[in-house]
């Protein structure tokens, strides 16, 4: 646990930034302080943001995955300006899995993650739904994004081997009715 307070500055932030970036934090880190929405604005502002939104569709006993870039993931994009988070969700899963009929059924927690794109930093949060179909079609993935597969998983062990720990999160600790 690291103590941040008023009188840390914005480079003792950006030293436990580049920290992150090096993963010497790899259990994570919790940064105590009395004033977190300072603190929060201070660690935002050391990024681009960029926000997506994204579904975990569920049919039956199964959820909706895609392969991308050599990992298994949840169907998610970049938000288009004007959108709800909902419609934004919707239009990415349908995009990336050329799949319809998608309902919303309860929004889920959402996911802060931070990697680096041409030298410069990005926080990209991503808004997740649950969401349910009666889609029985043939599924599509959408190629230009790199998506090579898309498929109904009944056993989530299957991608927890290979996806991003986020996501692993996630898929673990979904129920079915």
């Amino acid at each position: 646990m690291l103590e941040f307070n008023e009188k840390d500055d914005n480079n003792r932030m950006l030293k436990i930034i580049e920290g992150m970036e090096k993963g010497l934090y790899e259990g994570g880190i919790e940064i105590v302080n009395s004033e977190a929405e300072k603190l929060w604005k201070n660690f935002q502002n050391n990024y681009k943001l960029i926000e997506a939104a994204g579904g975990v569709v569920k049919k039956g006993n199964a959820i909706l995955a895609i392969y991308r870039l050599g990992k298994w993931d949840l169907p998610k994009g970049k938000m288009e300006k004007g959108e709800s988070r909902e419609e934004s969700a919707i239009r990415e899963v349908e995009e990336e899995c050329g799949i319809s009929k998608l309902k919303i059924v309860r929004e889920l927690p959402s996911i802060y993650h931070t990697y680096t794109l041409k030298d410069q930093r990005i926080l990209k949060v991503t808004y997740w739904f649950e969401m349910s179909t009666t889609f029985s079609g043939k599924l599509v993935p959408q190629t230009e994004e790199n998506i090579t597969e898309v498929k109904w998983v009944e056993d989530v062990n299957e991608i927890l081997e290979n996806t991003y720990p986020s996501i692993g999160e996630m898929v673990r600790g979904l129920t079915f009715d």
